[in-house]
């Protein structure tokens, strides 16, 4: 069971590009940041961290050039910073970057660890949260149901997308309200195409079909490196994406779990029963 160190602190977007699932984090004392292994002095030292927020993965608004659905990219956004009480934001003309913001708001971050690229994998908290800078707490004593991670996901915003080093007490939690938002259609559940879909070029992604974040970045990089479509289950089967399935089934890619049928792709199996391994 994991251990999770509360940080108080502040959220920022102001000069940079976050989305749903992205932001900045100053703590308001330093020596919290000790609880973690860096992996160089300078991540350590950055009083700004990048988060990556835990167990949810939300549309991309700029990926490689590349965008996917803005409105339900930016509605997750949005809400976050709205969560955040982050007022007055101004976007750039290509809408990737904040240039402006009443940042800087209060709240907390529950984290156990970092990635690989430095980012401590958070749960986000508003600042009105009963939480205490500087605990220590395990999954059982978390409240992760008043986490931004949580009500994002409930509310149909984001994808859920665990890993095998996600705790498997705040993944069911997620699931299961996962699980009552596609039942229900809201949100991108009302459009999620994840499980059948044609794919004709660059712009069905961009404009026409939502799909799973990761999928999506997965054929970016198929277009982006291949001009024959016939090269993309060998394409797809060359990522070595080390899966679990939630029942402990293990897969070696995801087209371990997808049909391809000319320019039809089927992923059939719930997007929140796939563990991914932390790359």
């Amino acid at each position: 069971m994991a251990l999770y160190k509360i940080i108080a602190g502040t959220f920022h977007v102001k000069g940079f590009q976050p989305d749903g699932d992205s932001i900045r984090f100053q703590a308001n004392k330093a020596e919290n940041w000790d609880f973690f292994e860096w992996g160089t002095p300078a991540l350590k030292a950055a009083k700004k961290k990048q988060l990556r927020v835990e167990s949810i993965d939300a549309l991309e608004t700029h990926y490689e050039g590349y965008h996917q659905s803005r409105a339900f990219a930016i509605a997750a956004l949005e809400s976050l910073l709205d969560m955040l009480n982050i007022k007055s934001v101004i976007y750039s003309l290509s809408v990737t970057q904040i240039v402006d913001a009443d940042d800087g708001k209060a709240g907390f971050i529950a984290s156990a660890s970092t990635d690989r690229f430095g980012r401590p994998v958070s749960y986000l908290f508003p600042k009105n949260a009963k939480l205490i800078d500087g605990a220590v707490m395990d999954s059982t004593a978390l409240p992760v149901e008043d986490s931004l991670n949580f009500q994002l996901a409930r509310e149909g915003l984001v994808y859920p997308t665990f890993y095998t080093s996600t705790d498997r007490i705040f993944a069911e939690k997620i699931r299961a309200v996962v699980t009552r938002a596609r039942k229900t259609k809201r949100g991108i559940w009302s459009i999620d195409r994840t499980p059948d879909f044609t794919l004709l070029d660059m712009r069905t992604l961009q404009e026409d079909v939502l799909v799973l974040p990761k999928l999506f970045r997965r054929l970016v990089g198929f277009f982006d490196n291949y001009s024959d479509f016939g090269k993309l289950e060998e394409y797809m089967a060359k990522q070595r994406d080390n899966l679990v399935l939630w029942d402990g089934t293990k897969k070696k890619s995801l087209a371990d779990l997808m049909k391809i049928t000319g320019r039809r792709l089927q992923l059939k199996t719930p997007v929140e029963d796939i563990l991914f391994s932390p790359k």
